[in-house]
């Protein structure tokens, strides 16, 4: 039975995007994060390509099955709205947001990585650019020593000896992340609020460095190092703040959250993805507060994705009272057992979720796609949402 308020399209497609509509496309795959935004252009933009070998027992199904790897599925779905991605965000170097590595993946035809993740999407359209947080000089915050790692970063460099680009995330920019016919669209722009625990300033070029007071020799947590980003067209915004963390050790690690002074110079948003999946140490109470969404979306594909915490503020589940939209690509049975109490408050629970966005940039529908084949039917479509004055 669908919620109140929804109407469902049963086995129809998602209508085609009209000219000057904007995107912005959560995409299951059962093993981590990929988003795609379609641009008001057609300009393609992705964000992450997750592709984790995390244990089935606690783990989403692949989706739509296992017949393929999940990058080659999620470049696919990229295809069916463009020929290329134009720009490609990696926020971090973890394996369900660019890709594990193991033995039995295929090798790139030179030899120098295995195809995972980014490197598969890749392989089923090009990828004109590619943003990391820091390649190729990482200084004192290097991403993890592990296989993933190593097979990520031979992708990057082989991309640069083949002449392609690999740039690095700059802090503050409105610029870097754009549009490929940018003056037709001048309400579009992508802010650059975070990296490597840097945070804009808001003026200028100036950032706040949180990770400069760590005590020596402490270790930094690749999560804290991630990117986030807010995109504006008209009044919309959405935020995306990859595994941006809150959880300070209870005090005893302050430096570690990133997440509260990258929320508050967001502000007030009107649909944002959960950082870190929803996960318990993510999603604070400033997260919240400062974003202020209408629509949440958490791309779940673990067990412990959502918390109840962070899935309670999100709703906005006091006395009864509802205040956002909450979505997530996938709720695993022992989630929805953990979160029997708000589930029934969710507005989906499993699906491709994707925002639609008016060309006037003041209004936007919420569909939930069947994910378990490509083409995906829509399963149900919620507002139309009137975005607020800021």
């Amino acid at each position: 039975m669908l919620p109140a308020g929804v109407w469902a399209q049963a086995d129809q497609p998602l209508s085609p995007r009209a000219t000057g509509e904007l995107d912005i496309h959560h995409i299951d795959t059962g093993r981590g994060n990929t988003t795609l935004i379609v641009g008001p252009d057609g300009t393609l933009i992705m964000i992450d390509a997750g592709a984790s070998l995390s244990a089935p027992a606690t783990s989403s199904a692949a989706r739509p099955d296992a017949s393929l790897r999940p990058g080659q599925w999620a470049g696919r779905y990229a295809r069916q709205y463009g020929d290329a991605v134009d720009i490609f965000v990696a926020t971090h170097i973890h394996p369900d947001h660019i890709g594990d590595a193991s033995d039995a993946m295929p090798i790139s035809a030179d030899g120098s990585y295995r195809l995972s993740g980014v490197s598969d999407v890749a392989g089923e359209l090009p990828i004109r650019r590619l943003i990391d947080r820091d390649f190729p000089d990482y200084g004192d915050r290097p991403p993890p020593d592990a296989p993933f790692t190593r097979n990520y970063l031979a992708y990057l460099r082989a991309r640069r000896t083949g002449g392609e680009a690999v740039e690095t995330f700059e802090v503050g920019s409105n610029a870097q992340i754009g549009l490929n016919r940018s003056l037709a669209f001048p309400t579009f722009s992508v802010r650059n609020l975070a990296a490597n625990g840097r945070v804009w300033s808001g003026q200028g070029k100036a950032v706040r460095d949180y990770l400069a007071g760590r005590p020596t020799g402490t270790p930094v947590d690749e999560n804290v190092c991630s990117v986030a980003l807010k995109l504006s067209y008209g009044a919309f915004s959405y935020f995306a703040g990859g595994d941006l963390i809150a959880d300070t050790h209870d005090g005893r690690a302050p430096w570690r959250d990133i997440e509260t002074p990258v929320a508050r110079l967001a502000g007030r948003t009107e649909a944002a993805a959960a950082n870190h999946h929803g996960y318990f140490d993510a999603c604070g109470p400033a997260f919240v507060e400062a974003l202020d969404a209408q629509v949440y979306v958490i791309q779940a594909w673990h067990a412990t994705h959502p918390g109840q915490a962070q899935l309670q503020r999100m709703l906005g589940a006091w006395e009864g009272r509802t205040t956002a939209d909450v979505f997530a690509t996938d709720l695993l049975q022992a989630n929805r057992d953990l979160n029997g109490r708000f589930v029934p408050q969710m507005k989906s629970t499993q699906g491709h979720v994707v925002i639609r966005v008016a060309a006037d940039g003041a209004s936007y529908r919420v569909f939930v796609l069947d994910s378990t084949q490509l083409p995906s039917p829509v399963k149900a479509v919620f507002g139309p949402y009137r975005c607020r004055t800021v």
